[in-house]
């Protein structure tokens, strides 16, 4: 410890530099320490500091338990408006237009705190938040955009977009935003790994539990699917710019189901890719050289 002088009174420096002290105030800032203040200040409570924590926490664990619902408000959290998962874009549609659902997020929490504390870097800290606002969202039956959860967490899109990224590159799991669930823009999509689990008998029910899709998008991509291979071996050919006008697609996913199709008849099954600059490169692979 070090003594610092100070206008002739000497105080005293246990902090030194550890940065985890700085987060030790914040973390007290919950519905706990107002119990105890309570307890304390309004009633008089002299107790023992550890009887203090037991009276805190017993309150705190029947007010939860009687009075608290998904609904409320808790410490920590806040209440936003998003889209509402259930209305998918279409074209020229405006935020005028979109049908709204409030929902209630946790920006801080417990998790957090104790992360700070134990000095774990932001960026990692942000990336669990998102995906924790995120599935709360889900779970509530609304979205968030990239744009929303920049503004929540104070960061640009693209920062959100590099959190996706690295969440799932540790975590083997998707942030479930808008573009993800209602499949809009080259970023990231689920298309390859439901339709390898479709390729090996399961049920559309078991791929959304799994995947964690939309029912509709699942059916989506399967009906595609067997429409493009359809395709293929009646008029057999792997040709992109046939299927893609026979079929009223795009020939960017004509190509991309073409080799899915491919990949799936020469190994029997088709590689997991949730990113499009992974997915294009593997396109690219399987149907190099293919003239048909």
């Amino acid at each position: 410890m070090t003594l610092k002088k100070k206008l002739g009174e000497y105080m005293l420096n246990t902090c030194k530099k550890d940065t985890s002290q700085k987060y030790v105030s914040g973390a007290k800032l919950t519905y706990k320490t107002k119990l105890k203040q309570l307890l304390k200040v309004e009633l008089g409570y002299q107790g023992k500091p550890k009887v203090l924590d037991l009276l805190a926490d017993e309150i705190e664990y029947i007010t939860n338990e009687c009075y608290v619902s998904p609904e409320n408000m808790r410490i920590g959290q806040i209440r936003m408006l998003v889209v509402n998962i259930n209305d998918r874009p279409s074209w020229g549609q405006t935020i005028e237009d979109t049908n709204l659902v409030p929902v209630v997020l946790t920006l801080v929490s417990e998790e957090d705190n104790e992360a700070y504390k134990n000095n774990e870097k932001p960026a990692i800290i942000n990336q669990r938040k998102l995906a924790r606002i995120a599935n709360e969202a889900i779970k509530q039956g609304g979205v968030l955009t990239t744009a929303v959860a920049g503004q929540l967490l104070g960061v640009k899109q693209g920062t959100i977009s590099n959190y996706t990224t690295k969440y799932y590159e540790r975590e083997n799991k998707m942030i479930p935003l808008r573009g993800l669930i209602h499949d809009i823009g080259r970023t990231t999509t689920h298309k390859r790994w439901i339709l390898g689990l479709y390729l090996n008998g399961y049920t559309t029910n078991e791929i959304q539990k799994k995947t964690e899709h939309k029912i509709l998008s699942v059916d989506r991509y399967i009906r595609r699917y067997n429409s493009v291979s359809e395709c293929i071996e009646e008029l057999k050919t792997m040709d992109e710019v046939k299927v893609s006008r026979l079929l009223s697609i795009t020939q960017s996913s004509a190509r991309e189901y073409i080799a899915i199709y491919k990949e799936h008849k020469e190994t029997g099954e088709i590689s997991r890719l949730d990113y499009f600059s992974k997915i294009n490169k593997k396109t690219d692979e399987v149907l190099e050289g293919n003239n048909d």
